[in-house]
């Protein structure tokens, strides 16, 4: 319980309620264990509560039938997920994987909406974080619209390595440990693909790649190639 409630302290929209409504909600939570690729949430299935990281990593995706996957969102520990069907009572927006072995608590509908109407900073806060979340997702869509692989791999790299990648929330060393198939996950494109732009910004001096890490060496080069002047 105690490890439950320390996790919803560090959520955004909790983090001005009350002791004991922070206890209150941690009673009423499920508590969920996952292995290492293992789906805690399916897309499409009705919606099972509001979503809290408490240890480990998850992520959250959308497939293609073809079986493409998208990336949405990179989730640590305090961090929340399946909040719109949460706030419209609707399905699952997204699946939801274990990244690596993880708990995770859900939050019934019913116990969140109960807290908005009777706190009025939880949804301030709900609001401010969909909000900057929303911009991501824009973002993302421009990325994909606009911009070559190469340009949405480099976009990438260059935000990870200034500590300021937005998919991203509450995983410190996220971008330390990433993989062709992550970037190609996270930039909607597929690992041969992604493998190419790499060997490309390698050979232009941007990046070193070594086993299981890639390292920016120069990231003004690296910054030519996001924004097409490469």
């Amino acid at each position: 319980m105690n490890r439950v409630t320390q996790a919803l302290q560090e959520v955004p929209y909790f983090r001005e309620l009350p002791d004991t409504a922070i206890k209150n909600v941690a009673r009423r939570t499920r508590l969920r264990e996952a292995k290492a690729g293992q789906a805690i949430l399916v897309q499409g299935q009705e919606c099972a509560g509001l979503g809290v990281v408490v240890a480990g990593q998850v992520r959250v995706s959308r497939s293609s039938p073809e079986g493409r996957e998208q990336i949405l969102r990179i989730l640590g520990p305090g961090r929340t997920f399946n909040d719109a069907a949460v706030i419209d009572g609707k399905s699952n927006p997204g699946t939801v994987t274990a990244a690596e072995d993880s708990v995770v608590a859900l939050v019934p509908r019913q116990v969140l909406l109960g807290l908005i109407q009777e706190y009025p900073s939880v949804s301030a806060a709900m609001l401010h974080l969909l909000a900057y979340r929303l911009r991501s997702v824009v973002d993302l869509t421009e990325d994909s619209a606009l911009h070559s692989v190469v340009a949405r791999v480099a976009r990438l790299l260059l935000r990870c390595c200034e500590g300021d990648q937005p998919l991203v929330e509450g995983v410190p060393d996220a971008c330390v440990r990433i993989t062709q198939q992550d970037i190609a996950a996270l930039t909607g494109s597929v690992r041969e693909v992604v493998q190419r732009a790499l060997k490309l910004l390698e050979q232009a001096g941007a990046i070193r790649m070594a086993r299981a890490r890639i390292q920016v060496l120069d990231a003004a080069i690296l910054r030519e190639y996001a924004e097409g002047q490469r």
